[in-house]
């Protein structure tokens, strides 16, 4: 039984890098979201078998981070646990942490949700599609957590300062729109 589980594993590898070689196409991504399917995205991301506990969450938090090669969603384990509860990839494709579906606070992070925008690099702004995703995860955490009528408020990092502008009720964009080359 052993040798014939090894001669499987060994043909399935070495099919798998077959077809690998054979194949030389670049994967690809998919398409980038426009606000309403971030929206309803967004909605299901925030609330879907998730015990929310509006008490916990006070205000949101929008923060840059590295580009990801790997989505978390796949990974199994991962060494430390992330420092946000929400993550829009390069393509503005949304996603929550372990830590939004066990309503977890971040330490040095009180009463807030966290969402963190990944990017190249440091000067890079956010593509239209992160956008579009940043607003329609706000407007959901808004609909899920604040009280009736009232929204959350929401703070940026500090360099994207310059390029956003965030009163009650609205999230401005006054940068120009970045492209992402894939």
């Amino acid at each position: 039984m052993l040798k014939t589980l090894g001669c499987l594993a060994g043909a399935m590898t070495l099919t798998s890098a077959m077809l690998g070689w054979i194949d030389r196409t670049p994967p690809t991504s998919l398409p980038q979201p426009s606000f309403d399917v971030a929206l309803r995205l967004a909605r299901s991301l925030v609330t879907r078998d998730v015990d929310i506990r509006r008490e916990l969450w006070g205000r949101v938090e929008i923060l840059a981070g590295p580009a990801k090669t790997a989505s978390a969603s796949l990974l199994t384990a991962t060494a430390s646990p992330a420092a946000y509860h929400f993550h829009v990839d390069l393509d503005g494709w949304p996603s929550r942490t372990r830590r939004w579906f066990h309503q977890e606070e971040l330490a040095g992070h009180p009463r807030s949700v966290r969402i963190q925008v990944a990017r190249r690099d440091e000067s890079e702004a956010m593509s239209q599609a992160q956008w579009n995703s940043v607003r329609a995860l706000v407007a959901a955490l808004g609909g899920a957590v604040a009280a009736q009528g009232a929204s959350l408020p929401v703070r940026l990092q500090t360099e994207w300062g310059q390029d956003y502008i965030v009163e009650p009720d609205r999230l401005q964009r006054t940068a120009p729109l970045q492209a992402h080359a894939n």
